[in-house]
């Protein structure tokens, strides 16, 4: 987002800002609860206050971040304005409010009929149109039509989908009229949203901003179609799998398909790092380059899952629940926690100097938070996680609940430097 992207069609900082600031809030509360839920993180798939943590990490953290990040990344990487910043503000609110609503009702949720999850729902379902539509009709504008734009755009329907799915599911709690099992139907919810929205979402805007973060040339983008088109046919495959024939040997075949189109970007990322002319990894690469590690340790894991089911007993829960935290908690948070270091920065520092270039003395975007800080909760993380998966493995509540200790302090952490550079003054303010 740096070097090599024209910052011309960048939003208002007001527009991105918020989006940050919650998905902060939300990552140190998702700490407090995992607390507060350590037994539920053994042997449960569809306990309230799981469900609650879930949604929370999924919609408030992860996706609040992205919903920020893309809204500012979008018009740079594309090249076009964004479609319209008024209704980004309106979705933030929308989401926000959907997102609290939600994480509430489903933590007093007993598999009934809740109206705080149909409103949350409906303002879920909402808030997914427009920011499409805000979207697509900011995409439909640019004249680069490459393989990159092609994972972002797609991500995108996936996401309406889990939407969808997910809401229906919820319906399908109080009044069943889905002739499938929930787990089926949770196992299909969550992929669609992991791989389809999540995961190309991020192969997308990864092939475009590490390149230039890493300055390196000539990349084989032939792995990325590869990639692109394997884990789409697998996921499409895989979802009407688990929807009409959820037999262990039909899921493999597909996740196969999966995690070759993945292996294919991995080694696009391989090849990235290796090289790269800036040698040293910064604490944002450095985050990047342990999530990329995590997702594919977390696809040995889920590959192992799909093989041997009932084969290991009583810690095959125990390994499918551990494969979802690698996921969420480990390759998509260890993401965000360091793209934050990449993009947030840059974008107050655009707002605050970009006019005063040449001027007088400006300082960098990374001396706008404290490294020391960001290269702490880089430990922390990394213990609250290895001592999570500890914890869920030898279903030890008390482990777990330490490693929430931990996320908490990471949380704590990480809020200070992005409050830090949000509320950043400039020199002569």
């Amino acid at each position: 987002m740096q070097a090599g992207l024209s910052t011309l069609n960048a939003p208002a900082p007001r527009v991105v800002l918020p989006y940050y600031g919650f998905g902060a809030i939300a990552f140190l509360i998702s700490g407090i609860i995992l607390f507060i839920a350590a037994p539920d993180m053994i042997n449960h798939y569809l306990s309230p206050k799981l469900l609650s943590l879930t949604h929370l990490l999924v919609l408030g953290w992860i996706s609040m971040i992205i919903f920020g990040a893309l809204y500012q990344l979008i018009p740079v990487v594309m090249e076009v304005k964004l479609y319209s910043e008024r209704l980004a503000l309106i979705t933030f609110f929308l989401f926000g409010t959907g997102i609290l609503i939600l994480v509430w009702s489903f933590w007093f949720f007993k598999f009934q009929r809740s109206i705080g999850l149909e409103i949350g729902g409906v303002l879920l379902i909402l808030t997914v149109m427009l920011f499409a539509v805000n979207m697509f009709k900011s995409a439909l504008k640019t004249e680069r039509r490459n393989i990159e734009n092609g994972f972002i755009v797609t991500s995108i329907v996936y996401l309406m989908l889990t939407v969808i799915l997910g809401f229906l599911m919820v319906l399908n709690f109080m009044v069943p009229f889905i002739p499938r099992s929930h787990l089926d139907l949770l196992k299909l919810h969550a992929h669609l949203g992991m791989i389809g929205w999540f995961l190309l979402l991020v192969i997308g805007v990864a092939s475009k901003l590490m390149p230039m973060f890493l300055i390196v040339h000539k990349l084989p983008v032939k792995l990325l179609s590869y990639s692109f088109y394997l884990i789409n046919a697998g996921l499409i495959l895989l979802a009407l799998a688990f929807y009409f024939y959820p037999k262990s040997l039909v899921l493999t075949a597909f996740s196969l398909l999966i995690l070759a189109g993945i292996l294919f970007f991995l080694r696009f990322v391989f090849i990235a790092f290796k090289k790269r002319i800036r040698r040293k990894l910064d604490i944002g690469m450095r985050f990047s380059a342990l999530a990329f590690i995590l997702l594919f340790i977390s696809l040995l894991l889920g590959v192992v899952s799909v093989l041997s089911p009932g084969i290991i007993g009583k810690f095959q829960v125990r390994l499918e629940i551990i494969y979802g935290v690698l996921i969420i908690l480990g390759f998509f948070t260890s993401l965000i926690l360091g793209q934050t270091y990449k993009t947030l920065p840059f974008i107050i520092w655009l707002q605050k100097y970009q006019s005063k270039v040449g001027k007088e003395k400006t300082p960098l975007p990374m001396e706008l938070y404290s490294e020391k800080v960001a290269v702490l909760h880089f430990w922390t993380y990394l213990a609250g996680l290895i001592l999570l998966i500890t914890g869920i493995l030898f279903a030890s509540s008390l482990v777990i609940r330490i490693a929430a200790i931990i996320f908490i302090v990471t949380g704590l952490l990480y809020n200070y430097n992005v409050f830090k550079i949000i509320l950043h003054k400039a020199l002569h303010e």
